[in-house]
């Protein structure tokens, strides 16, 4: 009998994959597309949002990826509190917390009994503090799901890459699952994807290279955690449940299938995928995953974060939102002002669904049970569906007046497939004439939920026209708002000759500072460029003079200006793009010929540091992984920028020590992305 029911499955999904009719009759559920998602991977993509907490040894070293060399004395929150982490994220809308329970430095956050590289070696708490424990109990407390982040990589044990490693792997996985989630439900399980290279090692300091697919033993480590989580979700490894959406930006593809399957743009999927494998869209709130005082200017503005929600949860993604935790173990108070403007604003714009209870009009049904008016009541669970043979057609939403909009959001019955290739959404204007809202190239897959944004227009009604489907439309909801008009920040940028260039919306008034006081409407009113030949910081906001509102502040600090700098090797070059302070423009120095990059200051400085930034272009390629900073021919830094293919945002080097000078030597020694070119697209000096 079991054999049987296996065989329909396979023969309907063949039949519905190839247009054949199936034996459904009127008023029966279609026949599902395949693949489909399990329940519990339709629970998860329910969740929309969750946050990423970012914590450890790192945070205490100003570091991405620790070494595994670094003393686990250094770990000493002052005032940590995860209940405080707990209260924001749940005010914030989230849903669930992931903890970086084990990162790539191999330091535990729990005392774990298989290792002395923990907090149990560490002045918090005088060694008795458990940082899993105390998330599990304010996760619990405040009703949000637990998640759990285990790097398989570990920079500090001396086993890594031999067999007793995945052993002791596997043991953390088996502790932390047994020990720390019995009051909890764990709804995710990270394995990060980083994996081998240059460590520590318990002191053996080398290379160690594996094949990932093999030696950590997934399909084991997954068993683990199934035989007491069977609905979490797994990231990474060999057996995923949900894919990497491709980017640590936060946004999936225009078109976003859920179906995957291998050497698929993991930006896009593919209707022709074999697994059901959704995107999950991971960024941090800053720039780094881990804190960094220098990035506390540097939160993402307001303008930026909506524009994630739109690109993630808005495009068939679930956002995995990151909070790194400041020195005193708390989330910082800017990031934790910033997410809540972000809910407040998420919340106004999807106050009041314009088409509730509107009962639209169609051309096709398959039965009662499956009515156009399922899409505007509410209930996720019903929807409207056509006959098999329909794979097309329109729902007419009619307002009783004319009604500004500029939001539509539309969502499939994802238990029975995602089906939608292409769709487009048209207004009816005051003549009567039926407008696009968009162009129809970016109204492709729609899947659990996909938001439309568009200029404000005054509709007498709205129409979706469905173009393409895998199979009979099955739409369980569609919706429209008009969503208040976003202050945006000012953009603040300045070029290599030092003038200072500030743009805002059409119609905003630009008010400015330069002496890092707060502007206000009373402050500076910029009207053209001007000059900052020097270090300062630039404040400004944007002002809507009709209604009086402001946008957030933005604040870019700047050191010495660019425009004096020159290059001495490789000789004949000028990278003028390195210097420009335009990030938009990179210069590629070819490895083959030269490996370094030697610039005079054209004056002597007391410098401290220096910044890098990649050509983080969506074709940029040659990130530098490894370097060596020499400063009038002394070795001043040397390092590796961690995760920069991944994160290609601009690094900073501090020396050990300020250094007067006019001349500073770049060496390459890696790229992260292996290419025979490493990109720069800014390269700033700091100074005293």
């Amino acid at each position: 009998m079991k054999r049987n029911r296996i065989l329909f499955r396979l023969i309907a999904a063949g039949a519905v994959a190839i247009g054949a009719v199936s034996c459904a009759k009127k008023n029966e559920a279609p026949l599902p597309v395949y693949p489909v998602p399990t329940p519990a991977q339709v629970a998860w993509q329910k969740m929309e949002t969750y946050a990423f907490v970012h914590f450890g040894l790192n945070t205490f070293n100003d570091l991405e990826w620790g070494y595994g060399d670094t003393p686990a004395e250094t770990f000493n929150p002052t005032n940590l509190d995860a209940e405080q982490w707990a209260r924001i994220i749940k005010a914030a809308g989230f849903k669930g917390i992931i903890l970086t329970a084990k990162h790539h430095d191999g330091f535990n956050l729990w005392p774990s009994e298989y290792t002395e590289y923990s907090v149990r070696n560490s002045p918090w708490r005088d060694g008795k503090g458990d940082m899993v424990r105390d998330l599990v109990n304010a996760c619990r407390k405040y009703g949000l799901k637990f998640g759990l982040y285990l790097s398989p990589w570990d920079r500090n044990h001396a086993d890594y890459g031999r067999p007793e490693y995945v052993e002791y792997f596997h043991n953390q996985i088996q502790e932390l699952i047994t020990d720390y989630c019995d009051s909890v439900e764990l709804f995710e399980y990270w394995f990060d994807g980083a994996n081998g290279g240059d460590g520590y090692y318990g002191g053996a300091r080398e290379k160690r290279s594996i094949d990932p697919d093999t030696y950590y033993r997934y399909g084991q480590a997954v068993e683990l955690i199934r035989s007491r989580f069977p609905d979490a979700m797994i990231f990474g490894g060999t057996e995923p449940t949900i894919r990497w959406v491709g980017n640590e930006e936060g946004w999936a593809g225009q078109t976003d299938w859920a179906p995957y399957k291998p050497g698929d743009n993991p930006h896009y999927g593919s209707p022709d995928g074999t697994e059901w494998l959704p995107a999950e869209c991971d960024v941090s709130i800053r720039p780094g995953w881990f804190y960094h005082a220098r990035e506390d200017q540097s939160v993402h503005s307001l303008s930026h974060l909506v524009n994630i929600y739109y690109q993630s949860v808005g495009r068939n993604a679930t956002l995995l939102m990151n909070f790194p935790v400041a020195l005193d173990g708390r989330i910082h108070p800017l990031d934790s002002a910033r997410i809540m403007e972000w809910r407040k604003t998420l919340d106004e714009q999807f106050k009041t669904n314009l088409l509730s209870g509107i009962e639209p009009t169609v051309g096709n049904t398959r039965g009662l049970s499956f009515k156009a008016a399922n899409m505007t009541d509410g209930n996720w669970d019903t929807y409207w569906a056509t006959e098999d043979t329909v794979t097309t057609g329109s729902a007419e939403f009619r307002f009783d007046t004319v009604t500004p909009v500029n939001r539509v959001l539309l969502q499939e019955y994802i238990p029975l497939g995602q089906r939608v290739a292409k769709f487009g959404v048209e207004y009816l204007d005051t003549l009567g004439r039926w407008r696009p809202v968009v162009t129809e190239d970016t109204t492709t897959t729609i899947g659990y939920k996909r938001i439309i944004r568009f200029e404000t227009a005054a509709a007498k009604a709205l129409r979706v026209n469905f173009l393409k489907s895998r199979g009979p439309l099955c739409i369980n909801n569609i919706e429209a708002y008009l969503a208040p008009v976003l202050m945006v920040e000012p953009t603040i940028r300045r070029n290599a000759e030092g003038t200072v260039f500030i743009s805002a919306a059409p119609g905003a008034k630009i008010h400015y500072t330069i002496d890092g006081t707060v502007p206000t409407t009373r402050s500076a009113l910029f009207r053209e460029p001007f000059r900052l030949a020097r270090k300062g910081t630039v404040k400004a906001i944007a002002a809507d003079p009709t209604l009086g509102t402001v946008s957030p502040v933005a604040a870019r600090v700047f050191d010495i200006p660019t425009a004096a700098f020159s290059v001495v090797t490789p000789a004949g070059e000028k990278a003028t793009a390195a210097f420009d302070g335009n990030p938009s423009t990179a210069w590629y120095l070819l490895l083959s010929k030269n490996r370094e990059l030697t610039f005079d200051l054209g004056g002597t400085y007391t410098v401290t540091g220096l910044t890098y930034a990649p050509d983080a272009n969506r074709w940029g390629m040659g990130p530098v992984s490894k370097y060596r900073i020499y400063m009038n021919d002394r070795e001043v830094a040397a390092g590796e920028f961690s995760n920069i293919k991944a994160n290609p945002i601009e690094q900073t080097v501090t020396f050990a020590e300020p250094i007067k000078g006019n001349r500073i030597r770049f060496a390459v020694d890696a790229t992260a992305d292996g290419a025979a070119s490493a990109s720069f697209s800014e390269i700033t000096v700091l100074t005293e």
